[in-house]
């Protein structure tokens, strides 16, 4: 089976695209995440996989559900999707809309895992380190893993950089048996 991001990212484009050229940006952001949101809900979630679930009924729950967020466009996105049997890549759609939307912005949300609650004064230089390095606003989404003992792992898009002591630790044994 492909890779669900695979699937998504021509249509993230291509949303993303015509958004840009109609300045609809922040409206298609809206309209795919809460599409996401309810793609990504265990009920909708059960129905989509239930094998005597037709298109069209899929396209009918996602119209209602999204009623609200809906032009012709964004309409006849849904009626795409439903028809390529695409509804369940929505939450891929959106991540990949919102990182082309993100580098047109020039931002970059960075994911930083702690062992423990890092302080105000850690997230405030991390965050000019980093808007420094890679050139680009950056908005720090923190986390707590008591299980990295002490230091911290930085995800930034596919990059990640691990200075946590579980880290180094694992490094040191691999060596230490490879």
């Amino acid at each position: 089976m492909a890779n669900l991001s695979n699937i998504a990212r021509p249509y993230a484009l291509a949303a993303f695209e015509y958004a840009r050229d109609h300045d609809a940006l922040p409206a298609w952001k809206d309209f795919l995440e809460s599409a996401a949101f309810y793609a990504s809900y265990p009920a909708v979630l059960t129905f989509m996989k239930n094998a005597e679930c037709r298109s069209e009924q899929l396209f009918d729950l996602f119209h209602e559900l999204l009623a609200s967020k809906l032009d012709a466009e964004r309409k006849n996105f849904l009626v795409l999707l439903s028809q390529n049997n695409r509804l369940n890549v929505l939450p891929e759609i959106a991540s990949a809309f919102n990182a082309h939307y993100a580098a047109l912005l020039k931002t970059s949300n960075v994911r930083v895992v702690t062992a423990t609650e890092a302080e105000a004064s850690f997230k405030q230089k991390l965050t000019e380190t980093l808007t420094k390095r890679i050139q680009r606003e950056v908005t720090l989404q923190c986390e707590v893993d008591p299980s990295l003992i002490g230091g911290a792992i930085i995800y930034i898009g596919d990059r990640v950089i691990d200075g946590s002591i579980r880290g180094k630790l694992s490094r040191l044994l691999v060596s230490l048996t490879g």
